[in-house]
């Protein structure tokens, strides 16, 4: 007989670190693309998805092992260490993970990191971040253990300095390799993943005693009371205020034309080459937030989905902000500032188009009512926000 998931009990949590709690798996991806593409191959989305959350010379074994290169793993992390120890401390903090450690903090949960990085590299990571660093008391480095990912080594070993039992503990982890590594150990796994393309993710099962039991979009979508933890307490009027605004400065180019057309909600859409730079891969969702058009000073509420709109099926990452404003004419090719520090909802595929309305119409309503609070209210004033001078 299958255990209730909400009768197990969760007395530590362990997270993965990249592509978990930084972002640096752009940044890997980028880099590897780069190295690879000296060698006149492409690296492509499957590869990718096997070499991730592994330590780096097995991911890039891995790498030559499925792209047949002809060259040895050892040259190509030689190739790539350089270019990714130049930007490792700039790697910014994926959102919602901040929010989960404090609030872990707080309330007196033990959690701990495991992670394939090197420790030498997790120190470079980490270097800019101090209160992340205060944060991390206990830290499993790809170093410090025998095996790597998806071997449990570096689960069991958190779990010991933790001293918890293995079965108590549940692990946030993005990639399918360290949720592999988590099951082997005997654990839980919250998985999220930081790579679009979910073909190969096993399926999550909320019984579980061991393995997958959640997936989730986004570190933002995370209930700690589904494990059996204190709840969040920090809503405002239903929106979730960001522990790391994101901020995106792009072009406002045409999109599909379903905003007008078929929803009756006009949306601006954002260039997608400022959308890839500006965020990781991971984030998505619906948000709230400030934009700014062009020359002008003035700044507007919005409400805006960033992803795949499955409701439509997309196989483009999109962002399209709703500004909150009625404009007399379209501002096609000027310059949008969204700073967005509040996020609403997962994306979802709805059963008709009238129930995707009536959604993105109550996005709209609570992203208003929340903007008008303080904790939201100030980065009205945020100079990100501001043209530039030039303007």
């Amino acid at each position: 007989m299958k255990m209730d998931f909400l009768e197990q009990r969760t007395l530590a949590v362990i997270f993965d670190l990249d592509g978990t709690i930084l972002d640096t798996e752009s940044l890997c991806s980028n880099v590897a693309r780069q190295v690879v593409a000296g060698h006149g191959m492409t690296l492509n989305q499957d590869v990718l998805k096997a070499a991730s959350g592994k330590r780096p010379l097995e991911a890039w074994s891995d790498v030559v092992r499925l792209l047949d290169m002809k060259v040895s793993p050892q040259k190509l992390l030689e190739e790539s260490e350089p270019l990714m120890a130049a930007q490792w401390a700039d790697a910014g903090m994926l959102p919602g993970a901040m929010r989960i450690l404090q609030h872990l903090h707080v309330h007196g949960i033990p959690f701990a990191v495991a992670t394939s990085t090197p420790r030498a590299t997790f120190n470079a990571k980490l270097s800019k971040k101090s209160e992340l660093r205060d944060l991390l008391k206990i830290v499993v480095c790809g170093d410090e253990v025998e095996n790597g990912k998806p071997h449990p080594d570096c689960f069991l070993k958190a779990a010991e300095l933790l001293g918890v039992a293995a079965s108590a503990c549940v692990v946030i982890e993005d990639a399918v390799s360290g949720a592999e590594s988590a099951r082997r150990a005997g654990m839980r796994v919250v998985l999220v993943p930081s790579l679009s393309d979910r073909t190969g993710f096993p399926d999550p099962d909320p019984n579980c005693k061991e393995g997958v039991c959640q997936m989730l979009p986004s570190l933002m979508a995370f209930k700690p009371e589904s494990l059996g933890l204190p709840p969040f307490d920090d809503q405002v009027h239903g929106v979730t205020p960001m522990d790391v605004p994101l901020r995106i400065k792009g072009k406002v180019v045409k999109g599909f034309g379903r905003g007008s057309k078929e929803l009756g909600i006009p949306t601006a859409n954002v260039d997608s080459d400022s959308l890839h730079t500006s965020l990781s891969e991971a984030v998505t969702g619906v948000y709230a937030g400030w934009v700014s058009i062009g020359a002008s000073p003035d700044v507007y509420k919005t409400a805006l989905s960033i992803g795949w709109n499955p409701h439509f099926g997309n196989t483009q990452k999109t962002c399209e902000p709703w500004i909150l404003h009625n404009f007399d004419a379209p501002f096609y090719d000027q310059e949008i500032r969204l700073l967005i520090c509040g996020y609403v909802r997962p994306e979802d595929k709805f059963t008709c188009l009238q129930a995707l309305i009536d959604r993105i119409l109550m996005d709209g309503e609570v992203s208003q009512k929340a903007l008008d609070d303080p904790k939201l209210k100030h980065y009205v004033g945020d100079e990100f926000l501001k043209p530039a001078a030039s303007e």
